[in-house]
């Protein structure tokens, strides 16, 4: 009879571990694992320049937001792999989402160079670890001629670009 109930504890501690396992599977499920997101918000200030800030900091809803700012992102842009992601443009509060479709994005630590630009406006450019999940990247502008020049997308065609005059 001893023998008989240690099984079934056994067998109890199985089908317990079990059903915490699918349980758990369905709530990974049911709360949909939702791609990272780049958030913040683009306003008008004294510098060019962007920082990463808690979600919940009084300067994110301060300020005049800019609409129509453009918002480029590249993952790892020093290395010859570099992702560039798709385009965003900020609402008409300032506001901007940048969908980052890596595994880990958000938790694990990627680099990326983020480029904000407004026509009238001198561009913001910076290379940033992404923000957690609770943070945000606040960006300001300043108003003034736009100096700002973009690296070549390609280093082959940057090559073949340079020594187009050579083969002639």
């Amino acid at each position: 009879m001893i023998c008989f109930r240690s099984r079934m504890k056994t067998l109890n501690g199985f089908t317990d571990f079990l059903t915490i396992m699918l349980g758990l599977t369905i709530a990974s499920v049911l709360t949909g694992c939702s791609p990272y997101r780049l958030q913040g918000v683009v306003i008008e200030g004294a510098v060019s320049h962007m920082q990463i800030v808690e979600k919940d900091d009084p300067r994110l809803t301060q300020g005049n937001g800019m609409p129509m700012a453009s918002i480029e992102v590249s993952l790892d842009p020093d290395r010859l792999s570099r992702k560039d992601l798709q385009r965003a443009l900020s609402d008409i509060d300032g506001t901007f989402s940048v969908p980052v479709d890596e595994p880990g994005a958000g938790f694990l630590e990627y680099d990326a160079r983020v480029i904000v630009r407004r026509t009238g406006y001198n561009t913001a450019t910076q290379d940033i670890r992404l923000p957690g999940p609770d943070q945000r990247l606040l960006v300001t502008l300043v108003n003034g001629e736009d100096t700002y020049k973009p690296e070549p997308q390609d280093l082959m065609d940057e090559t073949l670009e340079m020594g187009e005059p050579y083969m002639q």
